[in-house]
C-alpha cells in the first residue's frame, strides 16, 4: 500500500484556514456600499434623468413582472416642473448589478390627438435605464421592461397604456 504523509495537507489545511477566516475578517469590516441608485441619485445623475436640481414629482409607478408573477424591478413616471420634463426610469431591484437587457420607454402626444413621439434607452444595464423628454403640453404613456438574462432571458414588464398627465 501507499503511505501519504498527512503533515503537508494538515499545514495546507490550517493555512487555508487562516486565508478564509482573515478574508472573513476583513470583509465585514468593510464598510458596505451605500443603498446603490436611490430614485433621488438617478433623478440627479446624467446618465439618469438628469435633473440637477434634484426636484421632481412621482407622477405614476408600475412593477415591472413577469409572466409568471415575479417581480423584477419598478417603472417609474417622474415629472420636473423646474426643466418641463418627464422622465421614466426602469429600476431594477432582482438582477440588480447583474447586466441584463433593461428598457424604459416614453410615448408623448399633443395633448389633442397630434403626432405621436417616442424615446427609449435599452441596454444592458446593471441598475436602471432612463430616459427624458420635454413633454410640457403633451399627454404621456410609459413602458419598462427587464430581461433576467441577455437578450432571450424571461421578460419582466411595467406599463401605462392610458394616455394621461397631460399638460
Amino acid at each position: 500500500m501507499f503511505a501519504i504523509s498527512r503533515r503537508p495537507l494538515r499545514r495546507f489545511a490550517g493555512t487555508g484556514a487562516a486565508a478564509f477566516l482573515l478574508s472573513a475578517a476583513v470583509i465585514g469590516l468593510a464598510p458596505a456600499p451605500a443603498s446603490a441608485h436611490s430614485l433621488s441619485d438617478i433623478v440627479r445623475s446624467s446618465d439618469g434623468c438628469g435633473w440637477s436640481s434634484g426636484s421632481y414629482t412621482n407622477q405614476d409607478s408600475r412593477s415591472a413582472i413577469n409572466r409568471n408573477g415575479s417581480r423584477y424591478g419598478t417603472v417609474y413616471l417622474l415629472w420636473s416642473g423646474a426643466y418641463g420634463e418627464n422622465c421614466v426610469v426602469t429600476r431594477k431591484e432582482s438582477w440588480h448589478g447583474t447586466l441584463t437587457w433593461t428598457v424604459a420607454e416614453l410615448h408623448y402626444r399633443s395633448s389633442g390627438s397630434g403626432a405621436e413621439g417616442v424615446v427609449r434607452d435599452g441596454d444592458q444595464y446593471g441598475h436602471y435605464a432612463a430616459v427624458t423628454q420635454k413633454t410640457a403640453g403633451h399627454c404621456v404613456r410609459f413602458l419598462g421592461s427587464i430581461s433576467s438574462g441577455g437578450h432571450g432571458g424571461p421578460l419582466a414588464t411595467g406599463s401605462r397604456d392610458d394616455w394621461g398627465n397631460c399638460g
